[in-house]
């Protein structure tokens, strides 16, 4: 059956991306924690949404603009004093649940790559031996290639940005054929922007699909009715109470 992954350890539930959201989401069955990764002034690999603070962190400045001294002091909104957690961090949180990881490689705040950032996670993960138990994601295509070219085993998948969707120039199958051209075998689509057919038309092409964004129980059911590969969700509690029900009646 279609896999769930708790997005950002669950963020409508648990603060985004906290400590408290990795320990609570790793006591739940799902199949995937989602999280992401910037890497700070100092080289430090750091789990944290956004390029900037503010939203979810207080302060002000761009994450990869701060050496890990100054970021590991900034306070998570909501999360009861709690700072922003590093790679390593939720890594040992995680490791222990036997749950698979879906990492998000994200880019700095115009768009740019971080030099070698991919190869630092990926060194990171055969360390701690849980390269073979994650899944690496990415809005950027040429992140994908480059992990694919040091870890070609590892699955990865293009998260197709709104964007490249919008109609009327919206070409699945083109995407489709620009992921295999990188060597990427998965995309996955905003769930509102899913149509009537894109799973055979995805799978016309060798390539597997899956939803992001599926956050209440409707997206959920659609999620499961439409048999994608996996999807993320804000509310792993809905999905995992509608998988039960399912498992039930089918």
């Amino acid at each position: 059956m279609t896999d769930i992954a708790s997005h950002r350890g669950g963020a409508r539930i648990w603060p985004e991306n906290s400590r408290l959201a990795f320990r609570s989401s790793a006591l739940l069955p799902v199949d995937f924690i989602e999280f992401d990764i910037h890497r700070s002034r100092d080289g430090v690999l750091v789990v944290h949404h956004d390029p900037l603070l503010g939203r979810t962190a207080s302060g002000t400045g761009a994450v990869g603009e701060m050496d890990w001294a100054a970021l590991q002091a900034v306070e998570l909104i909501g999360a009861g004093g709690e700072t922003i957690p590093s790679f390593d961090e939720v890594l040992d949180i995680l490791e222990p649940s036997g749950i698979r990881l879906r990492i998000e490689l994200k880019t700095r705040q115009g768009g740019e790559r971080y030099p070698g950032i991919e190869a630092q996670v990926v060194g990171r993960l055969q360390e701690r031996r849980l390269l073979d138990r994650t899944t690496f994601t990415s809005f950027d295509l040429p992140t994908l290639a480059e992990l694919l070219r040091i870890a070609p085993a590892t699955p990865t998948i293009w998260l197709i940005a709104d964007k490249l969707l919008a109609p009327p120039s919206r070409d699945l199958r083109g995407l489709c054929r620009e992921a295999s051209a990188a060597g990427v075998r998965e995309i996955a689509i905003r769930i509102t922007q899913a149509e009537n057919g894109d799973g055979d038309l995805c799978r016309s092409e060798a390539v597997t699909l899956g939803y992001y964004g599926a956050h209440d129980e409707l997206a959920v059911r659609k999620a499961f009715a439409d048999g994608v590969s996996a999807f993320t969700t804000d509310r792993p509690d809905i999905a995992i109470a509608i998988r039960r029900e399912l498992r039930t009646t089918g």
